[in-house]
């Protein structure tokens, strides 16, 4: 079946090299350290959908005096939420990052037996969006920041270059009847991929990928049919390399999908009571998240940053309350911007949306006017440039370029 392309395009901005190669695990002379020897470690754990953002995020503050240590857990977003939860130690290994030129390497660690409690959970949806959590609603005492939205992109591999959109229909009815369900090529089994805790296994409901894009097709995160993969990077790899290209399809974080556009396509979105798809992206090449911004694009969800809190709402830990403040850009770092870290990342700060909601389902979006709007500053991550509708301000000179009732934001007139 051949498929054309219907997506909206708003404006197109030249897509950015971000990142683009892909992090390569390492071991340090044969030896794994303890990741509670490394230098001033700071624990987490959830999406692996948020890695490519987290581990960008990472090395700068592993290159700041005194240095911090990102030491990352990726199982998926509703069991890091379990474990910030309950309190539960971790086990097994971790990852950090380190920078080999300006490539990032993820390192692995061990957890000692008696090892510390994570100080973040990291989750794409909502508290109660995850059905294996005791008390099915959020306590008082845990307190949900809102990090940048992550897009959730359906995708195929490169190879396939009849299929460039699909309907939520039709992605219901292949997840939900599996091959048999005979939408376009996708007829193979083992070429429909899922998540899932182990790999090759079932697919389960603990994946914040997965419930996004469920919430999205109108289908329980729990009834998706296909072959498992752990997390996006793998699921990627799985759709790029499976025998038979025309036939596999899977679903991956935004972010991660930007650093795999050489062996994927992702492909535009048709909501129900949309007439139109859509891409994350204004156009299939641009990389300017301008349809999830602007409330076209519909499968996506906040990151976020889970900490135990006080009665007053504040993260009781001061290394939970530090990173969590990095994270979302509350607190000002003076050695970078996270606008910028996050727009080359792939993920988009808050303060570039202009629609907002208040769970894990679609269609239920409203205005979103962020006091401090950083568009211009964005998209300069996303293309190296800023738009030439972007005039160029300085708080120092009190943004005294800026006219027409616009002030000077994130280096910008807006």
């Amino acid at each position: 079946m051949t498929r054309h392309i219907r997506a909206g395009a708003a404006f197109v901005v030249a897509a950015a090299g971000l990142l683009a190669a892909r992090s390569a695990y390492a071991q340090d002379a044969g030896t794994t350290p303890d990741c509670t020897t490394l230098a001033n470690p700071v624990y987490l754990i959830g999406s692996s959908a948020y890695e490519a953002t987290l581990k960008a995020f990472a090395v700068k503050l592993a290159a700041e005096t005194p240095a911090t240590t990102v030491v990352y857990q990726k199982p998926n977003s509703c069991t890091g939420l379990s474990y910030i939860s309950a309190g539960t130690p971790l086990t097994g290994t971790g990852i950090y990052y380190t920078l080999n030129g300006t490539t990032i390497v993820s390192n692995n660690c061990t957890f000692p037996s008696a090892g510390p409690t994570p100080d973040v959970g990291v989750s794409d949806v909502f508290y109660e969006s995850c059905t294996n959590l005791t008390p099915t609603t959020k306590p008082a005492s845990l307190g949900d920041f809102f990090g940048p939205v992550q897009a959730m992109e359906i995708v195929v591999s490169k190879s396939n270059t009849s299929t460039s959109y699909i309907t939520a229909q039709e992605a219901q009815d292949i997840w939900g009847c599996g091959p048999a369900a005979g939408i376009a090529s996708f007829t193979q089994t083992g070429g429909i991929f899922c998540r899932g805790t182990v790999a090759g296994m079932p697919c389960d409901n603990t994946s914040g990928t997965q419930i996004i894009i469920a919430d999205a097709i109108g289908l329980n995160p729990g009834s998706f049919l296909g072959v498992a993969e752990t997390s996006s990077g793998n699921m990627a790899s799985a759709v790029s390399g499976f025998a038979m290209p025309t036939a596999s399809i899977g679903f991956i974080g935004a972010d991660v999908y930007d650093t795999d556009r050489t062996t994927l396509n992702a492909l535009a979105f048709q909501a129900f009571g949309q007439s139109k798809a859509y891409y994350a992206d204004s156009t299939s090449t641009a990389v300017d998240r301008q349809n999830v911004r602007d409330g076209h694009y519909f499968p996506w969800g906040y990151e976020h940053f889970f900490a135990q809190v006080n009665g007053s709402g504040v993260a009781t830990d001061a290394k939970a309350a530090n990173i969590i403040g990095i994270l979302t850009g509350t607190r000002v770092d003076p050695n970078f911007d996270y606008v910028q870290v996050d727009g080359k990342a792939g993920t988009i700060p808050l303060c570039a949306m202009s629609v907002q909601k208040t769970n894990d389902l679609p269609g239920y979006l409203s205005p979103s006017t962020p006091s401090d709007t950083c568009n211009c500053d964005f998209l300069a991550a996303l293309s190296g440039t800023a738009p030439s509708t972007c005039t160029a301000c300085s708080t120092t000179d009190g943004g005294t370029a800026c006219s027409g009732g616009k002030s000077c934001h994130h280096g910008y007139c807006e």
